[in-house]
């Protein structure tokens, strides 16, 4: 082998090395993206979320969890000005957290 062949060889065996590194650390980002979404959305993490968009639970997709019993007595909590008492309630009776409360008060209240 000539040395121009042997230089070219090692150049080829190192972008191989390098382009294998490239994909095990986008693989390796694609799993740390995954698990900061995964823990923003169990934390319940308040206003802007790392990755820039805002983490709210609108009320339609609680709708179908809670009774009309429980959507009334907050509702009249609300009406009342007892807001901090509505997501207590709220809390109690279906085991949220108090993000996911706050949030599903705040649209009721809009409603």
């Amino acid at each position: 082998m000539e040395t121009m062949e042997f230089i070219a060889l090692i150049a080829l065996i190192i972008s191989v090395i390098l382009l294998i590194k490239v994909y095990s650390l986008q693989a390796r980002l694609n799993d740390l993206k995954s698990d900061v979404e995964r823990l923003e959305n169990r934390s319940g993490m308040s206003g802007t979320s790392l990755s820039g968009t805002t983490a709210t639970a609108p009320p339609q997709v609680l709708n179908s969890d809670v009774s009309e019993n429980i959507n009334e007595r907050l509702l009249q909590l609300i009406r009342e000005g007892k807001k901090i008492q509505a997501i207590k309630e709220l809390r109690v009776a279906r085991g949220l957290s108090l993000k996911e409360a706050k949030d599903y008060v705040d649209g009721l209240e809009r409603l």
